[in-house]
């Protein structure tokens, strides 16, 4: 055993769910892909503590096996024992892969005084492939908008972090019937979706710098709202054919359409779903709404309504040293 690492010492990290708002550069330029957007959100969280010594209870296999790598990678032979006391659902579009990866991660690092920095670790467990999102958020909490993969990208770089207006809110439509497509499926998806055009793809990077990012940093709601609209309609044409219409559940595509028809703008679903949000300029009108759904859809128990809000601070780390 390592001397200078306390038996007792602990590292406990909380991190939050992202919403991906969307890509913005999904045409056929190699050169560079997958720039996209998306905001830290208060609903969902991962929350775990490391500590030297053997496993207190059974983990999962994925869990398990980002520990394994990372120790492997740190070139530490000491048992761990991980203790997860809460984790952001799965396979929703919520970018939990990315935050467990790097909650462990970052804890494992502090644990035994390392230093690698959050962008190796998502490399190293192999997250941040196409989005730079779940890792901004991390590190830096608020809204992020991420410069996508060149050539020689390890993992994309964050262009924009700006804090996100705290009296707009998410409510979330979540269906707990299905999953979003993830693993294989994803990469099968990628590999034989055809790009978008070059004419819709330079009209939503123009809109991002010329009314997006304006309309964010002014607190315009009703502007940020019509572009996140647009950037999700760019993003839902594209995705359509893998994922079998604009959206990946029906249930949740039937609230969107009908949110839309009422005026709503700033709506659509966070990477591959099924969670669907929709954007409203207060919390009493996400409350309002999220009563109005359940009392419409109370006979249908697999979709719920979530209101959630902005988180505008990075991921929070404690180590804990032994006292003497």
């Amino acid at each position: 055993m390592n001397a200078q690492i306390p038996v007792d010492r602990s590292v406990s990290v909380a991190t939050y769910g992202r919403l991906h708002l969307g890509f913005f550069n999904l045409g056929a330029d190699d050169t560079r892909r997958f720039g996209s957007m998306g905001v830290a959100i208060d609903a969902f969280q991962t929350a775990l503590t490391a500590s030297i010594g053997p496993q207190s209870a059974p983990l999962d296999s994925w869990a398990a096996a980002i520990v394994h790598r990372h120790l492997a990678a740190l070139g530490v032979q000491q048992a761990v024992n991980l203790n997860i006391q809460q984790a952001i659902p799965r396979h929703g579009g919520l970018g939990s892969g990315t935050q467990m990866a790097l909650a462990i991660g970052v804890a494992l690092n502090h644990l035994f005084a390392h230093t690698l920095t959050e962008a190796h670790i998502a490399a190293l467990h192999q997250r941040g492939g196409r989005s730079g999102i779940g890792i901004g958020t991390f590190v830096q909490g608020g809204l992020i908008v991420d410069g996508g993969r060149g050539p020689n990208t390890v993992v994309p770089p964050i262009l924009v972090r700006h804090a996100f207006p705290q009296d707009w809110h998410f409510l979330l439509i979540t269906d707990n019937s299905r999953d979003g497509l993830h693993g294989q499926g994803e990469k099968t998806a990628f590999q034989q979706l055809a790009p978008q055009s070059a004419a819709a793809t330079q009209a939503i990077q123009q809109q991002l710098l010329s009314h997006g990012l304006p309309a964010l940093i002014e607190q315009d709601f009703a502007a940020f709202s019509q572009f996140v609209g647009d950037l999700q309609a760019y993003n839902a044409e594209y995705f359509a054919p893998a994922q079998g219409g604009l959206y990946a559940s029906q249930g949740v595509s039937q609230i969107l359409e009908q949110l839309k028809a009422q005026g709503h703008r700033g709506l659509g679903q966070t990477s591959w779903g099924p969670t669907g949000f929709v954007l409203l300029p207060t919390r009493a009108a996400a409350v309002a709404l999220q009563m109005q759904l359940l009392a419409r859809y109370e006979d249908r128990p697999a979709l719920g309504f979530i209101v959630t809000a902005a988180i505008n601070s990075p991921a929070l780390i404690e180590v804990k040293a032994s006292v003497d």
